[in-house]
Order: C-alpha cells, then sequence, then structure tokens
C-alpha cells in the first residue's frame, strides 16, 4: 500500500508547535503514513524525542527568529506591524527552502499551523491539499461574535456592544488590508490576495481548517464551514523526568503552579513580583513560579519559604498534582486547566490571552486581573480559592474528553486527498 507523505510546517514556538505534534502523534506509528515535521532547530531534540522525523527550518537564523518572535515588551499596533514585517523575511527564506524540498520530494499533503505562513503559501502555489492547524481558535475572522486582539471582548450585553463589535471586526478587516498593502512587494512572489471569493482569509487554508480547543468556551460565530473543533491537545511533550520537581515535600500545603508561558521574557519580574505578595499574604499555599525555560537542566531555587522558583515544569506532569493555577492566559495552559479541572488566575499580558482571560470568566472556570496590580490580583486570588462551586469547571473537563481529535485529522486528510483526485 502506497504511504501518505505528510508534511507538516510549524515554527518553533512551544504554544504552536505542541498543539499540532500532540495532534499527529497518535499517526506516528500507524504504516499507513509518512511524516514530516518541518521545524526550527531550536526544538529538533525535543521533537525528534517525540518520534518525529524532523526537517530543521531557519537553520542559521535563529537569532533573527527569535527576536521577531519574542518582543521585549507589550506589543502595540507599530510594534505588532515591525514585528510581522521582519517575519515576512523570514517567512520566504522557509519558502524557499519548502520549494527546493518539495520540487524533488513532493508531500501528499500539508499541515500548517495557522501562523506558519509558508506552508500554506507555497502549497497553493505547487497545488498541494493543506489543513491549517489553529491553536487559537479565534484568531480567525468570523461573521459574528466579538473580534479579539481588542482587549478582550466578551458576549455583547447590550445594543451599544453589538455596535461597538460590529466596528471592531470592520476595523480588522480594515487594518489586514492596509498592512497587506505595505507588504505587498514583498508578498508578491506569491501572487497574494487577503481574501478569497467567499470572503474568507487566504492565509487559512480554504479546504480544512482544524481547530484545536473547545466550541464550548468559544464566544464568535460564524466559522467557515470546512471549520472543524478537534478538541484541546496543547499539552507539553517534554519527559517529566527531565524536570525532576518532588511536590511530595510539601503535603501539608495547597500548591499553586504561577506562569506566563515561555515567550514573554519581559512579563518574567513582574510575574516573580506578585507571586511574592501572594506567598506573604498566604503562608499556608506554596506557589511554585516556572521560568518557562525548557530544553536546559532543570534548576529550582527557593526565594521564599513557601515559594519556589523553578526553571521549567511540564504542565501535563504538573498541573494535575497543583490546586490552582496562575497564567498569562495562552492558549495550552487555558485548556491544559480544563482537562485537569484546575481553577484559576488568568493575568493576560499580550496577544490573545486578553481573548482567553475573557472565555475563561464567561465559562465560569477563572478569574482574572491586571498582571501588575498587586492588590487586584491579591482580590482575585481571594476569590479564587473561597469559590467552592466548580461545577461549570468539572462539566468542561468532561467535554474536554469527548473529543475525537485523531479521527477528525484522519478524516480530514482522507477527504482532501479523495477531492484531489476527482479534480
Amino acid at each position: 500500500m502506497k504511504k501518505i507523505k505528510i508534511d507538516v510546517v510549524v515554527v518553533p514556538l512551544s504554544g504552536h508547535l505542541y498543539p499540532t505534534m500532540n495532534l499527529l502523534l497518535p499517526l506516528l506509528d500507524n504504516p499507513q503514513y509518512e511524516i514530516r515535521l518541518f521545524t526550527g532547530p531550536q526544538k529538533k531534540t525535543v521533537a525528534e524525542a517525540a518520534g518525529f522525523n524532523v526537517v530543521t527550518i531557519l537553520e542559521g537564523h535563529v537569532e533573527e527568529f527569535e527576536k521577531a518572535a519574542n518582543n521585549s515588551e507589550q506589543l502595540g499596533i507599530l510594534s505588532a506591524y515591525h514585528q510581522l514585517s521582519a517575519s515576512i523575511d523570514l517567512i520566504n527564506l522557509v519558502s524557499d527552502q519548502l520549494m527546493k524540498v518539495w520540487q524533488k520530494n513532493r508531500p501528499d499533503i500539508v499541515i500548517a499551523d495557522f501562523i506558519t505562513l509558508s506552508g500554506g503559501l507555497v502549497a497553493e502555489q505547487m497545488g498541494i491539499p493543506w489543513i491549517t492547524t489553529m491553536a487559537t481558535q479565534f484568531a480567525i475572522e468570523t461573521t459574528g461574535g466579538p473580534p479579539c486582539f481588542f482587549g478582550g471582548m466578551g458576549t455583547p450585553q447590550n445594543s451599544w456592544q453589538v455596535l461597538e463589535q460590529f466596528l471592531g471586526r470592520k476595523i480588522t478587516h480594515l487594518g489586514k488590508r492596509i498592512v497587506t498593502l505595505l507588504l505587498r512587494d514583498r508578498l508578491r512572489r506569491y501572487h497574494f490576495k487577503l481574501y478569497n471569493q467567499k470572503d474568507q482569509e487566504t492565509i487559512y487554508s480554504p479546504y480544512s481548517i482544524l481547530g484545536i480547543g473547545m466550541k464550548e468556551v468559544e464566544l464568535k460565530k460564524g466559522f467557515p464551514k470546512h471549520y472543524k473543533w478537534v478538541g484541546p491537545s496543547g499539552a507539553s511533550v517534554e519527559a517529566g523526568e527531565d524536570y525532576p520537581l518532588d511536590l511530595s515535600v510539601f503535603p501539608n500545603r495547597k500548591k499553586v503552579l504561577v506562569t506566563c508561558g515561555t515567550q514573554l521574557a519581559w512579563a518574567k519580574d513582574n510575574l516573580i513580583f506578585q507571586a511574592k505578595q501572594l506567598a506573604k499574604a498566604h503562608p499556608d499555599f506554596h506557589f511554585f513560579v516556572t521560568r518557562g525555560v525548557g530544553g536546559e537542566p532543570f534548576q529550582c531555587e527557593n526565594l521564599m519559604e513557601n515559594l519556589s522558583l523553578v526553571s521549567y515544569l511540564p504542565y501535563k506532569e504538573y498541573i494535575p498534582q497543583m490546586d490552582y493555577v496562575i497564567h498569562h492566559g495562552g492558549a495550552g495552559i487555558f485548556y491544559q486547566c480544563i482537562i485537569y479541572g484546575k481553577p484559576a488566575l488568568i493575568l493576560p499580558h499580550d496577544y490573545d490571552q486578553f481573548d482567553y482571560a475573557v472565555r475563561g470568566v464567561e465559562a465560569g472556570v477563572a478569574f482574572t486581573a491586571k498582571r501588575d496590580n498587586s492588590k487586584e490580583i491579591g482580590q482575585a486570588f481571594e476569590k479564587l480559592i473561597a469559590k467552592e462551586d466548580w461545577s461549570e469547571l468539572e462539566i468542561l473537563r468532561q467535554a474536554a474528553q469527548s473529543y475525537h481529535p485523531t479521527e477528525i485529522l484522519e478524516s480530514e486528510i482522507h477527504r482532501l486527498l479523495a477531492d484531489k483526485e476527482k479534480e
């Protein structure tokens, strides 16, 4: 039987790479598929340890990628544009590599992360069916509901908010057109058009989009018909034994994981400061702050009697052992808290995190506070630990188990290949 050759293209950022890796992991042992993962050298070791055949992208450009991906402060309109502009140069480098590789060894299907534009752009140019994996499900423009990246808009409560969200969707539409116009010369090689005839964004697959999340917590409406919910799969893939934190020595204290992920280097000092304030106010709790630096020898430092600073903790290994989680509102940690039924306090910092925060609050699984307001954080934490009824969290925890991501992925792969044969 001829193998189905699948090439997967994902930037080497944990919040993008790990959800897609987890989605594909069950297929690695299936002899029907031959899978190659294109990602940066930063993640080669962890991806190979998980069983993937890795082809590195941006070899020799790690520093440029890290500079473009990890901003030194919260993004604004101008800094976001400069970040995107710098990314285009890297996108074109990856596109050159993919074009060269695929002309010699053409895959049957391509799977590309939703911000890893090269995979889809080149696949479309070469007539290869492709699938978008979307770890931030609400990033896509829809016909209804709150637009994202506006500081966390929730379900509209009145006619003014309905209008506000309508205008927000229009502003998003216009803003993307302006940015595309400014970058038109560097996108010319792709014959790029921002929207297709259906007024859908062409940076996402017109054939299949897999939303790695839960429709039960989504507020937006009007997703494309080829958008499929596959459930949450953003768990870390590192081996737990490489990060040995013995929690058994803290038997009489409630345990709280504190994290702002792997990208927000500029936020780590404030996170530690806020954790110290909470530790002082709650001596019967032990707080574990992770710096989010994986791939290095594990380190643990006791900053206070009930506050530990660790270099990195794989979520799937340690969240089940925690009582509460304080996090930044990243997609992976947001859903891991639901999967393991852990109440959360969300301190959004940047990107899509404000949108996740409002979804957590509306779903009844989290509280939120401003990241640098100690008083507000303290009050929110008091509410978090005082709440006894977490039935909404339990309902969502059970719902998270009801998804069948592998079945949906395989179904989409075979559907797209069948459609290709009909052409």
